[in-house]
């Protein structure tokens, strides 16, 4: 098959700040950058060779305008990308704390992404075949909520292999209960989903990361679960067996979006085996495990640089590094 992904959701820029280690309130100064986790996931994969397509939607603005060109620049083609004078660009104000957590403040009501709307999916969207990737920010609010599961809707009409990224981000929905309904309606109607630990214990109400996966197992027929775990590697999850895949020792400069280069190295090591996940066949362990070494390889390459989209690796530099890094 072609190598075609989609991936639909928000857009947005991030103002990050110049110090590390200080909240938001302390914050002597911000920085421009590009951001959003499936914007950072398209970027990823044009990187690493797929022909990605981008749905979302931007304000009429010269943040818009600049997003725009980012996506461009980096080979996302943006014939889906729409932009509307109803709202602004999203924005969101971005410190990492001296405890290693990030400090987020979003700027959102509404904000574009939120419009995206049902008669901004059709068909011809999807025409050919290949792997359609989501997050959940777009669920948060309507019209962008129903967008989003017309998308999902039709990704599965055509036999698209479904890709889910929850990225719980608390602060933008109404309760937290409303999050686990609707990233557990997306899980059910996903083949793939990546979770971080705390998301995969969120979603399952669970106290252990040992709980959450019998959770996922028990509850839904998905083709793949990936738990990402940090610097540490990641867990795969197919059918009755999980995996442990570990990670690259590397001195992080920035972890911002080494979550989404992680879905982009993954996504982009689906197309091997893609017919096999869908119809649920088992796939062997050498093979889920190199995915997991290659999408583990992406999100270390990305912590190396400042920033999400200019860190995130092409196909050659990933390829050096595992072959520098054996196990």
């Amino acid at each position: 098959m072609d190598k075609k992904a989609i991936c639909l959701g928000e857009l947005l820029i991030d103002f990050v700040s110049t110090l590390n280690g200080v909240t938001l309130r302390d914050a002597p100064g911000f920085e421009k950058a590009p951001g959003g986790a499936p914007a950072n996931v398209a970027v990823g994969l044009s990187k690493l060779g797929i022909e990605t397509y981008f749905i979302g939607k931007i304000g009429k603005d010269a943040f818009g305008d600049f997003l725009r060109m980012t996506l461009d620049k980096n080979g996302v083609k943006t014939d889906y990308l729409t932009s509307t004078t109803k709202a602004k660009t999203t924005l969101a104000f971005v410190s990492l704390t001296e405890e290693g957590e990030r400090d987020f403040v979003f700027y959102r009501d509404p904000g574009a992404d939120m419009l995206l709307d049902q008669s901004d999916i059709i068909d011809s969207i999807f025409s050919g075949s290949g792997v359609f990737h989501f997050g959940s920010i777009t669920m948060t609010h309507e019209p962008s909520n129903s967008a989003t599961f017309k998308a999902i809707q039709l990704a599965r009409k055509y036999g698209y292999l479904v890709s889910f990224d929850p990225n719980l981000r608390p602060a933008l929905w109404k309760t937290l209960d409303e999050a686990r309904e609707k990233m557990r309606l997306g899980i059910e109607l996903s083949d793939v989903v990546k979770l971080n630990e705390e998301e995969a214990m969120f979603i399952a109400e669970a106290n252990t990361i040992e709980e959450a996966i019998q959770y996922l197992q028990r509850s839904y027929n998905l083709a793949l679960v990936i738990i990402t775990l940090g610097k540490e590697g990641s867990i795969l999850i197919h059918q009755e067996k999980s995996l442990r895949v570990e990670g690259f020792p590397v001195h992080a400069v920035d972890t911002t979006g080494a979550g989404d280069g992680f879905v982009a190295g993954l996504i982009s090591s689906l197309y091997m085996f893609w017919n096999d996940l869908r119809e649920r066949k088992p796939i062997p362990d050498d093979t889920l495990r190199y995915a997991g070494r290659r999408a583990n390889a992406v999100g270390a390459l990305t912590t190396l640089k400042k920033g999400a989209i200019p860190a995130l690796p092409t196909q050659e530099e990933v390829e050096i590094f595992i072959e520098e890094n054996p196990l």
